[in-house]
């Protein structure tokens, strides 16, 4: 099977570390790179979902995979209590 020249799909992850819920995606070219970037440990990154992308009788189509265990923004631990 060719290698394409563009990114079949991308892994989108969700900070920890920030409250805005900031996305960070990267991008993947081929099965085995996706198996090695969701196996690998990323600091204060969630992964929310994974999309992958192809072309059927030339129009684009994509599949999203979503996962419920992801979680945005702080942790209920880090957040803290202000009295007015």
């Amino acid at each position: 099977m060719k290698t394409p020249a563009y990114p079949i799909g991308q892994a989108v992850f969700i900070r920890t570390d920030t409250p805005d819920y900031a996305e960070e995606t990267i991008p993947f070219k081929d099965l085995e790179e996706l198996v090695r970037l969701c196996s690998q440990i990323h600091p204060n990154l969630v992964l929310e979902k994974i999309l992958i992308y192809a072309l059927q009788e030339g129009e684009p189509c994509s599949v999203t995979l979503g996962f419920i265990s992801a979680s945005k923004g702080q942790r209920p631990g880090e957040m803290e209590l202000v009295e007015e």
